[in-house]
């Protein structure tokens, strides 16, 4: 399975269910099941902060069904959208999703808390994690 190191709070917002939309400045091809890493990354938070959060495991496992940018959509590009529309996912919804920032905008659906956090290390981009019985 294909995992994302992304760093707290918005690791526990995509667990959470709160935020469906992550933001990269790069995109994917890549659909299908992604573990969501909680990353130990002091980007957002200091340590103190940080310490309140899950950090350096995997604490979720979602289904990316779309990759668009941000500005194609607000166009209303046809590809980007259509893409959204076969996913069900309703293009205004999309722009007006508190966490729909770009460039590019990773689109999660089936979004699933795992009971018990997996410890492991992250790592940058999308890197391959050994799901086990997790899925």
């Amino acid at each position: 399975m294909k995992a994302l190191t992304i760093s707290q709070p918005y690791a526990s917002l995509i667990a959470d269910g709160e935020k469906w939309v992550e933001n990269r400045t790069w995109p994917t091809p890549y659909r299908g099941l992604l573990a969501i890493h909680a990353g130990k990354g002091t980007q957002y938070l200091d340590r103190k902060e940080l310490a309140a959060y899950l950090n350096g495991c995997v604490i979720a496992v979602a289904r990316l069904v779309a990759c668009v940018h941000k500005h194609a959509v607000e166009v209303r590009d046809p590809l980007p959208c259509s893409q959204l529309l076969r996913a069900g996912i309703d293009i205004q919804a999309f722009l007006d999703h508190p966490h729909t920032e770009g460039p590019w905008c990773w689109v999660l659906q089936d979004i699933r808390k795992l009971d018990e956090p997996v410890p492991c290390s992250g790592k940058q981009g999308l890197w391959d994690w050994d799901a086990g019985a997790f899925v």
